[in-house]
């Protein structure tokens, strides 16, 4: 039986192999019986960007589904969309997605205002692209990921950004 003494040298003992083969023990029982959503660390990754950006995050109002693109989190089953739109107190976004013959992705897209600078986030960096007079941008041979977009305004600096949810190409 343990007395109180005991108790308090074990738990100011440091970590021994038997503390270790235990603790693995348990993340292995844990990660069987409730994994970690797969996309966690980019959900993660995600508030932590809008929360540093002290951003605006834009919603999405629609998805075609078609063939190209799914939503994180939108849908119970797997389905893709090839069109996005996406919309804030200040913008709304329509991005298009066509699959290349590469397996890679051509983004693009249209924004309701023209002063602006769009930013494609993947897991290997980020893309910019400048907006046209007529609100069209584009992206080309983009890898299959999860991708977000930010939307910085480029006549006003001191515009929040807009930051869209993250969708899976």
């Amino acid at each position: 039986m343990s007395t109180p003494d005991d108790i308090d040298r074990l738990a100011t003992a440091a970590i021994d192999d038997t503390d270790e083969r235990i603790l693995a023990d348990l993340r292995r029982m844990w990660d069987a019986a409730d994994p970690p959503p797969t996309d966690l660390t980019d959900s993660i990754r995600f508030a932590m960007t809008v929360a540093s950006l002290e951003a605006e995050v834009a919603r999405i109002v629609e998805e075609s589904v078609l063939e190209g693109v799914r939503s994180v989190g939108a849908r119970s089953t797997y389905e893709r969309a090839s069109t996005v739109t996406f919309t804030s107190g200040s913008l709304s976004a329509m991005i298009d997605l066509e699959n290349a013959d590469d397996g890679r992705v051509r983004v693009n897209g249209w924004v309701s205002e023209t002063a602006v600078e769009v930013e494609l986030r993947e897991r290997e960096g980020s893309h910019t692209s400048p907006v046209d007079a007529t609100g069209r941008f584009g992206f080309g041979a983009i890898e299959r990921g999860l991708v977000h977009f930010v939307f910085r305004r480029t006549d006003d600096p001191a515009a929040r950004p807009v930051i869209t949810p993250t969708i899976e190409l």
